[in-house]
């Protein structure tokens, strides 16, 4: 039988090392060239406790340049992240108290939580429920720094949180006891995480977030496997499909076990496209000036995408446990005490807590509802990112309700208990911040705060990119192409696009290569447009002028709801369901053939995000399809040839120089 220790991550082991140690040895480099970590970790040290400068000139000798263990000082720094340290330290408090790393170990339990960071010490005993990862994660780093924890959580390392936990800092650490407080390493659970596309950007690495670029979304109906969107919320559990048991349990059912090859063997199988889509995409656009979110990670936009499912019906095994599915589902039958049924994952973190999620009794047992038990993706096998071996798929609803590497199945009378269903993902009024509220839970009118399973309609533009340039030599209209996608199975029935920012608009040409019935909808339409340009533009086009262009997409579905304009209206705390108008900014040139397109490689960059945030793969140039049939796929390619790039469509191609790709345009833009 396979245990959760055999697909789980270790715990993490805290190595101890000395700093007097490691100076002696950074002083000796004959002594121990081969530990080039120990000298890496030695300079972090130095830097993050006084500074790059000061830091510096200590490792520096009276020769201009050195090494320690085998490495200069300028690649010393060089890894030791000194862009990361230097922004978020926090001030200087010579008016608080000095208190010892005994003081503080002593404060490391549910009464009195104190933790350090950069010499400071803080109280945070009140932050015990309000924790978005739940209270385990905040005992495990209780009494201790918590710098190592977040050389692997990064995504903590941003300025409004620094700013946020000053508020309850108590005191300060004496210079000795804040290099001990960082003679530790956290281990690192996510090491054997699986290889990632370069064409996803990272939104955090650790759990691994990323999202596709998003002109390569409508090449294909069905986002490649490759491609698809990756939402982690822990490290990838590397599990045995031989050994893999999926364990069914709970009210109405006599418990089972299921093998691989009996979920395979045992049950009739199907198949079902639908888009998934994570709760909080788009949470950057959540962010300005008046407006910080405390929950990672922060999408772009790119967090949807695509695939056809296969696998078997979860009607089908609970019926097979004893459940009267047809009974409930026809409504004969009404337990009181069978509302939900609750996921659980083979993923764990450092405590032992594994992911889990609930989806409503009825949506389980409702023979046009869908549910699977799935094992294959677009006719492969679930790679490991996406629940290898079985996942959950709950079409029309938010992506975490969708447990990948499912263990367990639970018939129960509640929701999931864990913090990603009562915490995470839920709406909040606007008044309702994580520092008045969310920080110290529970918050007010949590009964007003509902927990999301359905999502609301959502569409955005894909093509152009964000940000790009595209030719506009005697150009006489531009074509647009996106996506769009409703929750509960509702159709999207229209899309309106525009290139002025929403003051003029024209509906799009809308795709669905397969056949979905009423409110069985569940996966998106591509839509597509060429809209003439204004006479106004051509003449700014003509005269030389270069055009920047706003467009935008609504989408309305079936129950005749369209996308908000703004953000403001719906503005919540954890940043979910996010759907309000997404502006594209695409500058045409006029002296650039009308099958020119440049993207811009920060495009999709964005700050506020100390791990991740850029694409590993840079692309000069990438192409979209003018095609509303997608007869082409867009299936534009770039490749090398001498001084040369090739832009490929179709039958032709264009080629452009290199030089062109690199220059930045002297016109002023006009902003139309």
């Amino acid at each position: 039988m396979l245990s959760r220790a055999t697909v789980s991550k270790a715990r993490p082991i805290l190595m101890r090392t000395g700093l007097r140690s490691l100076a002696s040895q950074a002083s000796n480099p004959k002594k121990s060239r081969s530990n080039e970590r120990e000298a890496i970790a030695f300079a972090s040290l130095l830097v993050g406790l006084i500074g790059a400068g000061t830091a510096a000139t200590l490792l520096e000798p009276k020769r201009s340049r050195t090494t320690v263990m085998g490495l200069n000082t300028e690649e010393l720094f060089e890894h030791s992240s000194v862009k990361d340290h230097q922004p978020n330290d926090p001030p200087s408090r010579p008016d608080l108290p000095t208190i010892s790393l005994e003081d503080v170990a002593e404060h490391a339990d549910e009464e009195s939580l104190w933790y350090t960071f950069r010499g400071g010490v803080y109280d945070l005993t009140f932050f015990i429920n309000g924790h978005p990862g739940g209270t385990p994660r905040l005992l495990m780093a209780a009494g201790q720094d918590l710098e190592p924890y977040w050389e692997v959580y990064r995504q903590h390392l941003r300025g409004h949180v620094v700013d946020w936990m000053e508020k309850y800092r108590i005191g300060n650490l004496s210079p000795e006891d804040t290099i001990k407080s960082k003679n530790f390493q956290h281990g690192d659970m996510f090491e054997t995480d699986p290889y990632r596309d370069p064409n996803l950007l990272p939104c955090t690495k650790k759990p691994f977030c990323g999202e596709p670029r998003l002109e390569m979304l409508t090449n294909d109906y069905y986002t490649p496997n490759e491609l698809f969107y990756v939402r982690n919320h822990l490290a990838v559990p590397e599990i045995d499909p031989d050994e893999y048991v999926l364990i069914v349990k709970g009210k109405g059912v006599k418990k089972h076990k299921f093998t691989l090859q009996d979920l395979k063997t045992k049950f009739k199988k199907y198949e079902v496209s639908t888009t998934l889509q994570c709760a909080g995409n788009r949470r950057e656009d959540l962010v300005d000036e008046n407006h910080q979110i405390f929950i990672a990670p922060h999408w772009v936009v790119g967090a949807m995408s695509t695939a056809k499912w296969g696998g078997v019906r979860l009607r089908d095994v609970l019926k097979e446990c004893g459940l009267d599915a047809d009974g409930m589902a026809m409504g004969d039958v009404n337990p009181k005490d069978i509302h939900h049924v609750q996921f659980e994952g083979y993923d764990t973190d450092e405590t032992g807590q594994c992911y889990g999620g609930s989806i409503p009794i009825d949506k389980a047992v409702d023979p046009l509802g869908d549910a699977l038990l799935a094992f294959e993706m677009n006719g492969d096998p679930l790679p490991r990112d996406h629940g290898y071996p079985v996942r959950a798929i709950a079409p029309g609803h938010a992506g975490a309700r969708q447990c990948k590497w499912l263990h367990k199945v639970i018939v129960s009378d509640k929701e999931s208990q864990t913090s990603w269903q009562q915490k995470s993902y839920r709406g909040f009024a606007p008044d309702i911040t994580f520092e008045n509220q969310l920080s110290h839970w529970p918050p007010k009118r949590l009964d007003q705060a509902p927990i999301v399973q359905e999502m609301p309609v959502q569409s955005f533009v894909c093509n152009p990119p964000q940000n790009s340039v595209i030719g506009g030599k005697s150009a006489t209209d531009v074509t647009i192409k996106g996506v769009a996608w409703s929750g509960g199975g509702r159709k999207v029935e229209r899309v309106d696009v525009s290139i002025d920012g929403g003051k003029t608009w024209t509906a799009a040409e809308l795709y669905k290569p397969i056949e979905q019935r009423r409110n069985r909808h569940w996966a998106w339409t591509q839509f597509t447009q060429t809209i003439p340009l204004p006479e106004e533009i051509q003449k700014k086009l003509r005269s030389g002028q270069n055009v920047t262009l706003d467009i935008v997409s609504k989408a309305m579905n079936s129950d005749f709801n369209l996308q908000p304009e703004t953000m403001e209206p719906y503005w919540n705390a954890r940043g979910i369901c996010i759907n309000h108008w997404y502006h594209v900014k695409s500058m045409m040139d006029p002296n650039k053939d009308k099958s020119f397109v440049r993207h811009n490689p920060g495009a999709q960059q964005f700050g506020n995000t100390p791990s991740g945030g850029h694409f590993e793969k840079q692309w000069g140039m990438h192409g979209f399809t003018s095609d509303p049939n997608h007869a082409d796929s867009a299936n534009f390619k770039v490749k090398e040839g001498g001084d040369t790039y090739h832009l490929e469509h179709g039958g032709g191609s264009g080629n452009v120089n290199v030089e062109d790709l690199d220059d930045d345009d002297d016109d002023d833009e006009d902003e139309e």
